[in-house]
C-alpha cells in the first residue's frame, strides 16, 4: 500500500487512504458517483470473493492501482455476501452534492457493516436474532478465574450479560445464542481456538485492549443512563463484556446512539441447562447434518410473527426451571387450546402483524423506509381488534393478564396510528423523494411541489391560452430550449402588439422571443419542482420517522406482548393437531410419561406406525427403596428404537419446561435442572481426538455436571474400545449414576453382562426393546418392556444393512461357536472335525426363535447371550451341523457369484471335516 500511496499521491487517493487508515481491517466501499469503488488490497480481496472484474487505475503503468466496483443501488447484496464470509465493510459516502462542490467532494465513513451488525432486511433471518457476543475473562484477588459474556442484537436493541463459572459454560451459552460474530477480550484466546474448531466460519475479532472500570462505566452509562448497568448486572466481568460489545457497536455507527433500552442480566441456574452437546444430540434447532426441517423447533413452530418465532426459539434453548413460570405458560397454551375459534381468529390477525420490534429500532436509528411504516400502520390497525377478541373471554384475564399478556398489555399507540393515517400515502413508493410517499393534504408546500412536478406542463399550457386571450394573438406560443429555457414566441407580424411589460429575450429570423415575470416565476418553479419535491418529501419523511420514534419503547412493549400470545397460540395449535397433553410439573424428582412419543419421528413415520412407550423414573430415596427406579438399563437390538425412546423422554422434559404441552397420554415431570446426553458416535480429527476420546470427554462432562435433579441420557458407553475395557467403563459409569449422583437416567447398552446391575442394584431396572427373529430376518416391535434382552441380533441387523451373504454366513458360524462352545473363531484354513447327528426337531426350533424378553424385574431370557466372564458350556453334538444347515437355508443361490459359491462349499466342507 505504501508504494501505491507514493506513486499516486492524488487528492482522491489521499482521501481514500485516510479513510482506510481509520478502518484497516474492513473492506472500504468508497463512493464515486453511482458506484462504490475498492482499491489496492481491498479490490483484490473483494474481486475474488464477489467474482468481480479486477481492473486498475494507471493501467499498464508501473504504479497501477488495483480497483473494482459495484453499483450503488445494488450494493446491499454484495455487502451481504461479504459479511456472510466474515468480512467487515466500511461505507465511505459523499457528504455533499458533487454539483455544488468545487474541488474534491468531502467523504466520510458513515457506517461499518459486520456479520452481526447488518442493516439490510435481506441479511436478517426473521425468526432468529443476529447476536454480537463479547467474551471477557477476569482474575480475582486469589487467582480465581471468572468469565463474562454479553450479547447484543443491533436489529432489536436487545442487550444481555451474564457471569459464567467456566469455559465450558461459555461454550454452552455460545451454542444457545448462535452468534454471528464474537469479540474476544484479553485472555480468551483458548475459547477462540475452540470456536475456530467447532465453528470455523464464525467471525472472530480479538481485542488486546483491557477495559478499565472507569471506561466501562462511562460506556454503559452513556447508553443506559447513569448507574443503570450496575443495578441490572452486579457482576463486574459481565458489565465489562457489555461495555466491550457496546463500544464495538458504537465504533461501527459513528455519531449515533445505540437503540438499547435496558441491560438484561442472565443469571446462571435460572434456566434448564442444555449444553452444546445436548443441543446437538437432541437436534433441537438443526439436525446433525445441519438441516432444520427435521429439528424439533421446526415441528413446534406454528408462530405467525417474527417476534413470536424468536421468542419460541429462545424458550426452547433456555427452558425455565421455575414451576410458577412454567405453569403460567401452560395456562396460556391451555387458554388457546380451549378456545379454538379465538385461536383461529388470532392466527389470521397475527399473520398481518409486522416485526414491530425491529421497526422500532429502525425508527430510533432513522433507517425506517416507507414500506416499514406501511407495515407498522397495518399492525397498529390490527391491535384494537386483537384486544377486543381476547377481552371477550374472561379466562384470558386469568391465563394471560397476570403475566403481562392480557388485553391491557396491548398499547394501541393511538397517536402514532393517527399520525401514520394522516401522513402516509395509501400505496407509497419504496423510498422518500419520489413524491408518492406522503398523502396529499399533509403539507401545503409538498402539495405545491408535487403539483408543479406532475402538472407543470398543464400550467404552462394554461398560461399560453391566457396570454393569447389577453393579447388577441392567435399564433402566440410558449416554447422551451435548454439554452434559453421557457419563452414567448411572436412572429414578425405581431411583434408590435407585444405588451410593454414583456422583455425581449432573443431576435430570430421569423420573429421575436420574450419573457415576463409570470413566465419566469412559473418556469423556475417547473424547472426546480422535482428537486424541491424530492427535498421536501425527504425532509418531511425524516421528521415523521423522528416523531414516530418517540413511541419506540411502547412499540417494543407491544411487540413483546404479541410475541407472548403468538407463542401460546402456536403451542396450542401444535397440541391440538398432534394430540399433546398438558404435563404436571412440580418440585419433585419423578419423571413419568404414559404413551410418550417422539415429536419429530412420529411426524416423519407413516401414519399410525409410531409405537408409544412409557417411562417412570424417580430419583427420590423413598421411591428407590420401594419398587421405583432412578436408572433404566435399556437393552435391545440396533435399529429397534432405543435412541428414539431415550431422546423422546429428554425432549418431553424440554418441551414441558419451555411451557409447551408434550406428546404423551399423560405426563408428570419433576423440574429438571440439566439435560445431559451422550448419544451417537463422532470424532474430532482436527483436535486429534478419536471417536472413543470424544465419547469419554462427553461422558466426563455428564458425570461432572449432573446433579440429583438432572436427567442423564447415555447411549452405548464404552463401545469405542476393547470389550473388557468398554464393559468396565460402562459398569462403573452406571454405578456412579445410581450410587453417587442418584439422578434420573436412561442408559442404553449392548453389554448384556451390565444388565446384572439391574438385578443387584437398588434403584436400577432392566428394560429392553422387543424384537423377533424368523428365518434369519428380524422384526422390530419398538416396544419397551421390563426385563433385559436376550440377544443383540447384530447379524440380523447386518443383513438388513446389505452385507454380502458369504460374510453373513461366516458371521453366523462364528456366533454359533461363541454362544454354544465359548470358543474363539478359527481361521478358515483350520479343520474343524465333528461327528454329529442332526435331528429335524432341532433344525425347526433353530429357524423360529421367540427372542422377546421375559416379564418381571431383572428377568432374563432362558438362553441368554454368553457372558464374557462365564465358563464355556459343554459342547453339543449337533451344533456344527445345525450351523451348516442354517447357513445353507439362508443362502440365495441366485445371489452368489461362482467364486462365492465355491468358497462357501469349501468352507462348509472344512467345518464338517469332509
Amino acid at each position: 500500500m505504501a508504494k501505491g500511496k507514493d506513486a499516486h499521491d492524488t487528492p482522491l487517493m489521499r482521501q481514500y487512504l485516510a479513510a482506510k487508515g481509520t478502518h484497516p481491517d474492513a473492506l472500504l466501499f468508497f463512493r464515486l458517483g453511482d458506484f462504490y469503488e475498492l482499491f489496492l488490497e481491498d479490490a483484490v480481496v473483494a474481486a475474488k470473493a464477489l467474482d468481480l472484474t479486477l481492473t486498475s487505475r494507471n493501467k499498464n503503468a508501473e504504479d497501477e492501482v488495483p480497483m473494482c466496483g459495484v453499483p450503488h443501488h445494488a450494493a446491499a447484496s454484495y455487502i451481504q455476501r461479504l459479511t456472510d464470509l466474515g468480512h467487515r465493510v466500511a461505507l465511505c459516502e459523499q457528504m455533499a452534492d458533487p454539483q455544488t462542490v468545487k474541488g474534491i467532494v468531502p467523504r466520510e465513513v458513515v457506517r461499518v457493516v459486520t456479520p452481526a451488525l447488518v442493516f439490510d432486511d435481506a441479511s436478517l433471518r426473521a425468526g432468529e436474532n443476529a447476536y454480537l457476543v463479547a467474551i471477557e475473562i477476569e482474575l480475582g484477588p486469589l487467582g480465581e478465574v471468572s468469565f463474562g459474556l454479553s450479547a447484543y442484537d443491533g436489529s432489536t436493541g436487545e442487550l444481555s450479560a451474564s457471569a459464567l463459572p467456566d469455559e465450558r459454560s461459555v461454550l454452552s451459552e455460545l451454542a444457545r445464542l448462535d452468534p454471528r460474530e464474537v469479540l474476544l477480550g484479553p485472555g480468551s484466546e483458548s475459547i477462540g481456538r475452540t470456536l475456530a474448531t467447532i465453528r470455523p466460519r464464525l467471525a472472530q475479532r480479538s481485542s488486546a485492549l483491557a477495559i478499565e472500570a472507569k471506561l466501562r462505566d462511562a460506556t454503559l452509562d452513556r447508553v443506559l443512563g447513569a448507574g443503570a448497568a450496575a443495578k441490572s448486572e452486579p457482576s463486574s466481568v459481565a458489565r465489562t463484556a457489555a461495555a466491550r460489545v457496546i463500544a464495538y457497536a458504537e465504533s461501527c455507527e459513528p455519531g449515533k446512539t445505540l437503540p438499547v433500552a435496558r441491560l438484561t442480566s442472565k443469571v446462571t441456574g435460572d434456566t434448564l441447562v442444555l449444553d452444546a452437546t445436548t443441543q446437538e444430540h437432541l437436534e433441537l434447532v438443526r439436525t446433525n447434518d445441519g438441516d432444520t426441517r427435521g429439528a424439533l423447533l421446526t415441528q413446534i413452530d406454528e408462530t405467525k410473527t417474527s417476534m413470536g418465532a424468536r421468542l419460541l426459539r429462545a424458550r426452547l434453548l433456555a427452558p425455565s426451571i421455575d414451576v410458577a413460570t412454567i405453569r403460567a405458560r401452560h395456562d396460556a397454551v391451555a387458554f388457546y387450546l380451549e378456545n379454538p375459534g379465538l385461536r383461529a381468529e388470532l392466527r389470521a390477525r397475527l399473520g398481518r402483524i409486522a416485526d414491530t420490534e425491529r421497526i422500532a429500532v429502525k425508527l430510533l436509528t432513522g433507517r425506517a423506509l416507507p414500506r416499514d411504516l406501511v407495515r407498522l400502520q397495518k399492525t397498529l390497525d390490527e391491535i384494537p381488534c386483537i384486544m377486543q377478541e381476547i377481552a371477550r373471554s374472561e379466562s384470558a384475564l386469568v391465563a394471560l393478564g397476570g403475566r403481562g399478556g392480557g388485553p391491557s398489555s396491548f398499547d394501541p399507540c393511538d397517536a402514532a396510528r393517527e399520525l401514520l393515517e394522516r401522513a402516509l400515502a395509501v400505496d407509497p413508493g419504496a423510498k422518500p423523494g419520489g413524491g408518492d410517499v406522503l398523502r396529499e393534504g399533509y403539507d401545503a408546500e409538498l402539495d405545491e411541489a408535487r403539483m408543479l412536478a406532475k402538472g407543470g406542463q398543464e400550467l404552462l399550457v394554461g398560461l399560453e391560452s391566457r396570454l393569447r386571450e389577453e393579447t388577441q394573438i392567435g399564433s402566440l406560443k410558449l416554447k422551451y430550449t435548454r439554452v434559453f429555457g421557457w419563452y414567448i414566441e411572436l412572429t414578425k407580424t405581431h411583434v408590435a402588439r407585444a405588451p410593454s411589460t414583456w422583455r425581449r429575450k432573443q431576435t430570430i429570423a421569423t420573429g421575436e422571443r420574450y419573457t415576463n415575470d409570470e413566465l419566469d416565476a412559473l418556469s423556475d418553479k417547473v424547472a426546480h419542482a422535482e428537486d424541491k419535491l424530492s427535498a421536501r418529501e425527504t425532509q418531511l419523511f425524516a421528521e415523521l420517522v423522528k416523531a414516530l420514534s418517540q413511541d419506540a419503547e411502547r412499540l417494543r412493549v407491544q411487540a413483546r406482548a404479541l410475541a407472548e400470545h403468538d407463542v401460546a397460540q402456536s403451542l396450542a395449535e401444535v397440541a391440538h393437531r398432534y394430540d399433546y397433553t398438558r404435563p404436571i410439573v412440580d418440585e419433585g424428582l419423578e419423571l413419568s410419561l404414559v404413551d410418550a412419543r417422539h415429536p419429530v419421528v412420529e411426524r416423519l413415520a407413516s401414519a399410525g406406525t409410531f409405537v408409544p412407550n412409557d417411562v417412570s423414573l424417580d430419583a427420590s430415596d423413598e421411591a428407590c427403596e420401594g419398587s421405583g427406579s432412578r436408572l433404566w438399563l435399556v437393552s435391545g437390538p440396533n435399529m429397534a428404537g432405543k435412541s428414539t425412546f431415550m431422546r423422546q423422554v429428554a425432549l418431553a422434559v424440554v418441551l414441558a419446561q419451555m411451557g409447551a404441552f408434550v406428546p404423551a397420554r399423560s405426563a408428570k415431570i419433576g423440574v429438571v435442572d440439566r439435560v445431559l446426553t451422550r448419544v451417537g458416535a463422532s470424532d474430532n480429527l482436527s483436535k486429534g481426538e478419536s471417536t472413543f476420546m470424544v465419547e469419554m470427554k462427553e461422558t466426563a462432562n455428564v458425570l461432572y455436571r449432573a446433579t440429583r435433579r438432572s436427567l442423564v441420557v447415555l447411549d452405548e458407553i464404552g463401545r469405542g474400545t476393547s470389550t473388557y475395557d468398554g464393559l468396565s467403563i460402562a459398569w462403573a459409569v452406571a454405578e456412579h449414576l445410581a450410587d453417587v449422583l442418584k439422578c434420573r437416567a436412561l442408559f442404553a447398552t449392548h453389554y448384556h453382562e451390565l444388565t446384572a446391575l439391574g438385578d443387584a442394584q437398588k434403584g436400577c431396572e432392566n428394560h429392553s426393546v422387543s424384537a423377533r427373529e424368523h428365518d434369519g430376518d428380524i422384526v422390530f416391535f419398538h416396544k419397551v418392556g421390563l426385563g433385559a434382552a436376550s440377544r443383540s441380533y447384530g447379524v440380523a441387523c447386518a443383513k438388513l444393512a446389505g452385507l454380502p451373504e458369504i460374510v453373513l454366513s461366516r458371521a453366523r458360524a462364528i456366533l454359533e461357536g461363541l454362544e454354544t462352545r465359548g470358543e474363539a473363531p478359527r481361521a478358515r484354513g483350520e479343520a474343524v472335525i465333528r461327528d454329529v447327528e442332526v435331528s429335524e426337531r432341532d433344525t425347526r426350533n433353530a429357524r423360529d426363535v421367540d427372542t422377546r424378553p421375559k416379564r418381571g424385574r431383572g428377568a432374563r431370557a432362558e438362553a441368554p447371550q454368553l457372558g464374557l466372564f462365564a465358563a464355556p458350556p459343554a459342547d453339543t453334538t449337533a451344533s456344527s451341523v445345525r450351523g451348516v444347515v442354517e447357513r445353507l437355508r439362508a443362502v440365495d443361490p441366485n445371489a452368489l457369484t461362482p467364486l462365492e459359491a465355491l468358497l462357501l462349499v469349501a468352507q462348509l466342507k472344512k467345518e464338517l471335516g469332509a
